[in-house]
């Protein structure tokens, strides 16, 4: 019985030490920061989603979290994800400078010699960030590898995913797996991960295609209901828990889960609680909004030529009619500057979006480099003519914060440029930059339909979100 106690003490030292320390993500938009671990000790603030917080304290359901601006307070286990610990490993017979930027002219301040390791925070700008002498520095991505710390499983999200013999969907398929399935990662390649197989062998799998928490909110478990009275918001499932307050008649809310005739919502303000399910009534986020995609580039304008020699512009229209449909399911009417390959002037596409009184503008192209190493997602907005965020860079951030929580889309930013489609138009507008075609992995990931079929869904969230918030 005492050898019993003293493993049980044990697991939870460890995991309490696991927790502390560590760097998590939120992983649902507009969530409250509370006070105190309780659903009505009030909100201190609220997270967007991806925001990167430092846990500090665990306490059942709850952890104490530190924002980057040095906020502290309490917020739900449900919506933090907690990344494995991962180390950045120079496997190469040459010393890796280590650098104050992302970039190969900014000032080195040290090198990671053959065989050592450092601690892995996160990867921007094709540069992976990296826990060095206590600060966060850079360290060029191409040079190194990502290795986990500790053995953690993934879950595979739908059924007859490939396993395949390298990080690349040319490479041969070995196995496969259905959805529910878990494996071992052991670490982490341009958007894939290295995983253990039953047979002590080793596979890649496309990253979008897993997640690392199956209990954490998803796509498909969220809807949006609006409330069809005046409705209480309570601390757990029944009338018998405390009420946090009343959310107003035809208020929209978010639902994450259901039990016994109770919601798991979210409201506007970024409250959590529960709501009786009867005073709730589906709806369409995105009803009555206009929306205008732009699919870059066409006709005589091919856009950028990807490292197999194809053609921007067909790729942005693919993925724009599987954006529309999206959005359309959701309520929205959209519309198209082009929908087959012509070719229209930037200041006709943007201004084409004032005389639809189009909500909102998105314009969708994929990046390219004369370098084939850089790869990652970027959106942009323009403040030539507003420097009010809601005229473009509250669309591009919460298009962005989504797209970055798919597994194997790496970081590389929200940026103010002077594009002509976002500078014609007096409508919020955004563009986005979906992937590096000039790097020949993230050419052949970006046109995978399974690929796109992630995005659009995570852009289509970031939509909704723009809206909600």
């Amino acid at each position: 019985m005492k050898k019993t106690l003293l493993l049980i003490l044990v697991m939870v030292i460890l995991l309490n030490v696991y927790a502390y320390g560590s760097t998590g993500y939120t992983n649902i938009s507009n969530i409250a920061l509370y006070n105190n671990s309780s659903l009505d000790s009030g909100i201190k603030t609220t997270l967007n989603i991806s925001s990167r917080v430092e846990v500090l304290e665990e306490k059942d359901q709850w952890y104490r979290v530190k924002t980057l601006e040095g906020i502290s307070g309490w917020i739900e286990k449900f919506f933090i994800t907690l990344p494995s610990e991962r180390y950045i490993v120079n496997n190469t017979v040459y010393n890796i400078n280590i650098r104050t930027s992302p970039s190969t002219g900014s000032k080195q301040i040290g090198q990671l010699k053959p065989g050592e390791k450092a601690e892995y925070i996160d990867t921007y700008h094709s540069w992976h960030i990296i826990k060095y002498n206590g600060s966060e520095y850079y360290i060029a991505s191409w040079l190194t590898d990502i290795e986990y710390k500790k053995s953690e499983k993934i879950y595979f999200l739908f059924d007859s995913i490939n396993i395949r013999s390298k990080a690349s969907l040319s490479s041969k398929v070995i196995s496969q797996g259905n959805s529910g399935d878990s494996f071992e990662v052991l670490g982490e390649e341009n958007g894939w991960y290295k995983i253990a197989l039953d047979d002590k062998s080793v596979g890649y799998v496309a990253a979008w295609l897993t997640t690392h928490d199956i209990n954490s909110p998803s796509s498909d478990n969220i809807s949006y209901k609006k409330t069809t009275s005046d409705l209480n918001l309570r601390t757990g499932p029944s009338a018998a828990h405390n009420r946090i307050l009343t959310i107003k008649k035809g208020e929209t809310v978010k639902t994450v889960a259901g039990e016994k005739g109770w919601d798991r919502v979210i409201t506007q303000s970024g409250n959590t609680g529960w709501c009786n399910s009867y005073y709730l009534k589906e709806t369409l986020p995105l009803a009555g909004k206009v929306i205008l995609l732009d699919p870059g580039h066409g006709g005589y304008d091919p856009g950028a030529t990807s490292y197999s020699g194809k053609f921007e512009k067909h790729l942005n229209l693919d993925v724009a009619w599987n954006l529309k449909s999206i959005l359309n399911k959701a309520g929205a009417a959209v519309y198209m500057t082009r929908t087959g390959d012509t070719y229209i002037s930037n200041s006709k596409r943007g201004r084409s979006a004032d005389k639809l009184s189009a909500d909102i503008l998105l314009s969708i192209h994929h990046n390219s480099l004369n370098n084939s190493d850089y790869y990652g997602m970027s959106t942009y907005y323009n403040t030539i003519n507003y420097t009010d965020p809601s005229y473009g860079y509250n669309l591009a951030e919460a298009i962005y914060l989504n797209a970055i929580t798919i597994n194997g889309v790496y970081r590389d930013g929200i940026l103010d440029r002077n594009f002509e489609v976002l500078r014609e138009t007096n409508t919020p507008a955004a563009l986005i930059e979906i992937g590096f075609m000039s790097n020949p992995t993230e050419e052949m990931n970006i046109y995978n339909t399974s690929f796109q079929n992630v995005m659009v869904e995570k852009i289509g969230a970031g939509i909704i979100d723009y809206f909600m918030n």
